[in-house]
């Protein structure tokens, strides 16, 4: 502790009664703050809940330093450290004037302090809770202790002690329109020694009711779970040599995804906390719509409350779709193995068109629980030479969309007649009509007055938000709402395009697709394209079968699906500072140290050792 001078003052808010410590010459080893007391009145401290964008529990204290001495105004202090019930807290935000300021930063307005500081705090219900917070003046190096108590209100508290921690992950819907469902990911790397098994990990939402909190455990899934735990770089000691402290620049890291369902008001934000740190809790179990039957090969059956999708068992790909509310079928099955999903694909001529749905042996990554199905399928094209291409779908619990991502990357020069990906086919027996959104219009596209194979039934911008199958006899309807392109290149630049568009196409089956290159669509079909090594195509759409929407309308339904989804929900982190972790910054490893040495770098000189 930094003291200089012979003469402390301190100032104790004790509860609502104000104690001023008396002035007398400071022991050696004496606490600040220590001496006889006198009664005064000041606001006592709140209590309050994670919800609604709030990342903690916490406990607000307004805090007094009264009659700051004349020589001690000028410059700003600090918080320099914050207690509650004697332990040290290290997540704290400092206000002054309704505002949050820096801790470094804390002004004398009016010959005192007046400050509230916020702490990270899991109190319980009616328990007593007491703050420390430690000012310093930096020029003297002058401390002061302020502290205040108060008893927790009634209610809920902490929700549930036996898991020790917690992160927050606050959610903010921005663009205005309402989510139900959300699919979130999050990934979330904590220090290994906090999570024995994944299966301790809970989400739980809470919300506000009346000043109280109402609690709910929400289905989530985990996955992709990691740690880092490299022993040989543990073992390394590193020595400041400024301070001839150790410098601890790692600890073993566990990471982990997480996936729930959010419910999200529009404009508002909701605060779901991820908890864990519990090696005794059971493995969550959780009623779920989703269900996956196993088939030959990569044949799956998934279905949910909306949907009951079947995979191709050698491709992997969708194949039908059943819409559960009508019971009708969607399928394609006239051309190769009949997939719904046709590409990626590329036409390389003198080589056969090939398409992911020809695949015969994909590699293929899976991962299943109670919120998500998800299917990883990847490989290379038999031909032409060089070109990986990938599908990833997600299929969720209590959802009726499924999202799909393609991607196309070029491994070396080729030329082309064709490059497409994002391609639904269908055969005739289910719609008659087709609706895409142009501009602020929704456009109806009449197969029985439509333009048929070769020539196409219409061509649309690349960034057209939907397009749609339907018919309203039957009840039924098939959307394909495109997200997000990219075509990056990996050399550097853009990929190599040719006018990408998107297409409807009517004969003997009724198709839509996104050509990225593609001259055989064309009045000059005999021109060879070059696609440069390094090209990426990338898509992702969220792909939905729908009883048709007679009372909203196809393009105000459709409108309304897209804009959910297409603005993603903003996800922010708060996680505890561990107490393990470092004080202040640890400067990063900025140089390597090379075989010929560079200077100050820590072993460079070792290495010029003969041999």
């Amino acid at each position: 502790m930094r003291r200089t001078g012979t003469f402390l003052i301190g100032v104790v808010i004790v509860g609502a009664a104000l104690a001023v410590v008396g002035c007398g010459k400071a022991p050696s080893g004496a606490r600040p703050g220590a001496g006889t007391e006198a009664a005064g009145t000041a606001k006592g401290p709140v209590f309050g809940y994670p919800v609604a964008g709030e990342p903690w529990y916490f406990v607000k204290a307004p805090l007094v330093l009264e009659e700051v001495p004349a020589e001690l105004r000028d410059a700003a202090w600090s918080v320099d450290r914050v207690e509650v019930d004697g332990t040290r807290i290290r997540d704290y935000l400092v206000y002054q004037d309704g505002r949050e300021i820096d801790k470094l930063a804390v002004k004398v307005r009016g010959g005192k302090i007046t400050l509230e500081v916020k702490a990270r705090h899991a109190w319980q219900p009616g328990a007593r809770a007491e703050m420390k917070v430690q000012l310093v003046e930096p020029k003297s190096g002058d401390i002061r202790m302020l502290k205040a108590s108060g008893t927790a209100p009634a209610g809920k508290g902490y929700w549930d002690p036996a898991w020790k921690s917690y992160a927050s992950l606050v959610i903010s819907e921005e663009s205005g329109f309402a989510r139900k469902a959300y699919p979130v990911h999050a990934t979330l790397g904590i220090l290994a020694n906090y999570l024995a098994s994944p299966d301790e990990v809970r989400v739980v939402i809470g919300e506000k009711a009346g000043g109280d909190i109402v609690y709910r455990e929400v289905p989530s899934q985990v996955y992709d779970v990691m740690t880092w735990n490299d022993a040989k770089i543990l073992g390394a000691e590193e020595i400041d040599p400024k301070t001839g402290e150790k410098v601890v620049r790692y600890h073993p890291t566990t990471s982990f995804g997480v996936a729930f369902l959010a419910d999200v008001a529009a404009g508002s934000k909701a605060t779901y906390l991820v908890f864990y740190n519990n090696p005794g809790a059971p493995k969550p179990a959780y009623a779920t719509d989703l269900a996956v039957a196993k088939g030959k090969g990569l044949g799956r059956t998934v279905e949910n409350a909306f949907y009951k999708i079947a995979l191709h068992e050698t491709s992997g790909v969708i194949d039908e779709i059943v819409e559960k509310s009508t019971k009708i079928k969607l399928e394609h099955k006239l051309e190769t193995n009949g997939a719904i999903h046709w590409n990626p694909d590329v036409y390389a001529p003198p080589h056969a068109w090939y398409h992911s749905s020809d695949w015969t042996n994909p590699s293929a990554e899976e991962e299943t629980g109670p919120v998500f199905y998800s299917l990883n399928l990847k490989g290379k094209l038999p031909q032409p030479e060089g070109v990986d291409i990938g599908i990833r779908y997600h299929f969720y619990a209590g959802t009726p969309v499924v999202m799909v991502e393609s991607v196309i990357t070029m491994g070396k020069d080729t030329f082309v007649m064709a490059l497409r990906n994002a391609e639904v086919v269908f055969n005739k027996a289910v719609f008659t009509k087709a609706a895409f959104k142009e501009g602020l219009k929704t456009e109806i596209l009449d197969f029985a007055a439509s333009k048929m194979h070769p020539d196409h039934a219409a061509v649309l911008r690349p960034d057209t938000p939907w397009v749609s199958f339907f018919d309203e006899g039957k009840g039924i309807g098939f959307a394909s709402l495109y997200l997000d392109m990219a075509t990056p290149n990996l050399n550097g630049g853009l990929a190599s395009l040719e006018e990408p568009f998107i297409y409807i196409q009517h004969g003997p089956w009724y198709y839509v697709s996104r050509g990225f290159v593609y001259s055989f669509a064309t009045n000059n079909q005999t021109r060879m394209l070059p696609v440069k090594a390094g090209s990426v195509y990338y898509d992702r759409s969220a792909w939905l079968a729908f009883p048709y929407p007679k009372s909203e309308g196809i393009g105000a339904y459709l409108d309304g699906r897209f804009n959910e989804l297409k603005w993603p929900l903003a996800v922010r982190e708060d996680i505890e500072t561990y107490k393990e972790s470092p004080e202040g910054w640890v400067v990063p490893i900025l140089t390597e140290p090379f075989e010929e040495g560079v200077k100050g770098a820590t072993g460079g000189k070792d290495r010029h050792k003969p041999g």
